[in-house]
């Protein structure tokens, strides 16, 4: 993604050119950007102390994405904020690649995109050498503020049963993206060490730092009840994974037989379902899951991607977030079909969210265009 990124940026402006000015600028730039790290983590969910930094910003772009992140506005809505404050143009090669770090970073941040992968879509801006030496100064950061795991061990279905779990490695890393950094945080919180440490192997080095602070994280929050549920939780959905072996078994099966039986997600609707709980408005969203009922709600987190599950959960409160989890649990397998029924059965649920109680006939909902593109074809597949 980073790579992506930056091959944009050399063909709208070229390579970084070498001057002592733009080695400044560069600097200047990449503190700013590590102060803006520090702050997010620091500030967290309280948008008093966000508010409060803006007021102490001296560049517009900086106070404007605490301004923005501090009102709580809508990932959709940080561009158009952008544009009408006048830092922004429509073109995109009119603009500085200073300001587009800003709107990238404040819209990762709007989205629940996890504080450290910001950090590194916007160090990517200031070119690939930045980008590399920024990566390595976060992960010597990590080291130093994550608080060293102890030996921790509450007895569970995923303890008693990880070592065999983690000889199937592609299989638990897909489960492990399946279930959300979240809800595997908090399994792997009663796990011995030595597991431990394999499972931080197999996310990468940027998934380890974050796993490692949230299983510190859950260690604290949680009690072992709730480690328990989660560890539960977390092995029922590898259990629904389809092993390696089998899935190259199925890979053989051909014509009609292989359609008829496979009952893998597709990952169109995936996306789709994930792109509209990315869309929707928070307010709106909450809404309408009060309106479902736990089983529709644990169907739901099928059909979404990790991202999507953070951003669900986090408008849910603790205790039901439980019962959702001990839903999970007691679903069976299903079918493409009936992830279809579950998704669209959300959408129209969204929808009537959106609905005020006074609709007159003719009038049409106030749903920005792309979510209701997105609602319309999830609605019309068949």
């Amino acid at each position: 993604m980073l790579i992506e990124r930056l091959a944009k940026m050399y063909v709208q402006w070229g390579a970084p050119k070498q001057s002592i000015e733009s080695d400044r600028r560069r600097n200047r730039q990449i503190q700013a950007v590590r102060e803006f790290l520090e702050i997010i983590q620091k500030t967290g969910e309280n948008r008093k102390e966000l508010f409060e930094v803006s007021q102490q910003s001296k560049r517009k772009a900086t106070k404007l994405s605490y301004l923005l992140l501090a009102s709580d506005t809508e990932p959709a809505a940080v561009r158009d904020s952008f544009l009408r404050s006048g830092l922004l143009f429509k073109g995109q090669q009119n603009n500085k690649p200073e300001l587009l770090m800003w709107l990238a970073g404040t819209e990762a941040c709007a989205r629940g995109i996890h504080p450290y992968i910001v950090f590194l879509i916007m160090s990517a801006y200031s070119g690939l050498e930045a980008a590399n030496s920024e990566f390595l100064w976060l992960r010597e950061r990590s080291k130093l503020q994550n608080a060293k795991l102890t030996e921790y061990i509450v007895p569970g279905d995923l303890t008693d049963n990880i070592e065999e779990a983690l000889s199937e490695p592609l299989r638990f890393k897909r489960t492990i993206r399946i279930a959300g950094m979240p809800l595997a945080a908090s399994a792997f919180a009663g796990c011995s060490l030595y597991y431990i440490e394999q499972i931080l192997a197999l996310v990468g080095p940027i998934g380890s730092f974050i796993l490692t602070e949230m299983i510190a994280a859950a260690r604290k929050r949680l009690i072992s009840d709730e480690i328990c549920t989660a560890q539960q939780a977390f092995l029922d959905l590898y259990s629904r994974q389809e092993s390696e072996s089998s899935a190259l078994d199925k890979g053989l099966m051909t014509g009609m037989e292989a359609f008829e039986e496979s009952s893998q997600p597709d990952p169109d609707l995936i996306r789709t379902t994930t792109d509209i709980i990315m869309s929707a408005e928070a307010k709106i969203l909450k809404a309408t899951l009060s309106s479902m009922s736990d089983n529709e709600i644990a169907s739901l987190l099928r059909c979404i991607e990790p991202i999507a599950h953070e951003r669900l959960l986090s408008l849910i409160s603790q205790g039901r977030q439980r019962r959702i989890l001990t839903a999970i649990q007691h679903t069976d397998n299903v079918t493409g079909e009936k992830m279809l029924r579950d998704a669209q059965l959300f959408a129209q649920k969204l929808l009537s969210s959106y609905a005020p109680r006074n609709l007159r006939p003719g009038e049409t909902l106030k749903i920005p265009e792309l979510l209701r593109n997105l609602i319309s074809s999830l609605l019309g597949r068949e």
